[in-house]
């Protein structure tokens, strides 16, 4: 895997496409990653934006899993679950 930075990207788009048709690509910005370039054919978008798609939705299950346990309540029953949601929204409904 490459880090390239944006400037490079911007300054040298030749040497990006050729790195990325390589390997995988980290882009940074004041060194820090923001994105990642990942070389697909024309044929692979749809299949590799919905991976990417699915990639997303497991991170966001597995910090919301993690929050849980953090907070103490990843035993709780579908009952328990369905209380809370009752009681929340009893407090956001205006008087």
């Amino acid at each position: 895997m490459k880090f390239i930075t944006s400037r490079e990207v911007r300054n040298n788009p030749s040497q990006f496409r050729k790195a990325v048709e390589r390997d995988d690509v980290v882009l940074t910005v004041d060194g820090r990653p923001f994105a990642v370039a990942v070389g697909i054919g024309e044929d692979e978008i749809e299949e590799t934006l919905d991976m990417l798609r699915r990639l997303r939705a497991l991170r966001a299950m597995s910090r919301m899993q993690r929050k849980a346990e953090e907070r103490g309540v990843s035993g709780m029953s579908p009952e328990e679950i369905d209380q809370e949601i009752r009681e929340a929204r009893k407090k956001r409904r205006p008087a």
